[in-house]
């Protein structure tokens, strides 16, 4: 077995791993875009080696839009955990907004209230089935 077969076989084996980074990164996992610079780095490695310099342009771009991604994911996720909690007025107002976009703010609050009021309702409803079962 020669040199360029196990490039081959190495390379169709890069294939399934940026696959597999593929299906990772399209279920929300920043994972993904690891693998996906792994196997860029392999194509450098490959390209340098090989004097194929057609192949180093096209994985240097491609590991700098992978490695972009990768920190803006990072970043994002980062941004979303420091975010404090909606307070539960604050989630009636938005789904109020997102359903009602054309009534009138003094015609959401009032959504809102009686909203608040019926969630309000069925805690309190369900603290007391609790507290009797304990009981």
């Amino acid at each position: 077995m020669n040199m360029d077969d196990y490039w081959n076989y190495l390379l169709a084996s890069l294939d399934v791993v940026g696959l597999i980074a593929l299906r990772a990164v399209g279920q929300k996992k920043a994972v993904g875009w690891l693998w996906a610079m792994l196997t860029q780095t392999v194509w450098v490695v490959y390209s340098v080696a090989t004097f194929q310099w057609g192949f180093l342009a096209v994985a240097l771009i491609k590991l700098a839009v992978y490695s972009w991604n990768w920190i803006t994911w990072v970043r994002s996720d980062k941004a979303e955990a420091a975010k404090p909690e909606a307070t539960p007025q604050e989630q009636v107002a938005e789904l109020v907004r997102s359903f009602c976009p054309d009534a009138s703010a003094v015609d959401r609050a009032k959504y809102a209230q009686v909203i608040t009021r019926l969630l309000t309702t069925a805690y309190v409803r369900e603290q007391m089935k609790t507290t009797e079962g304990a009981g």
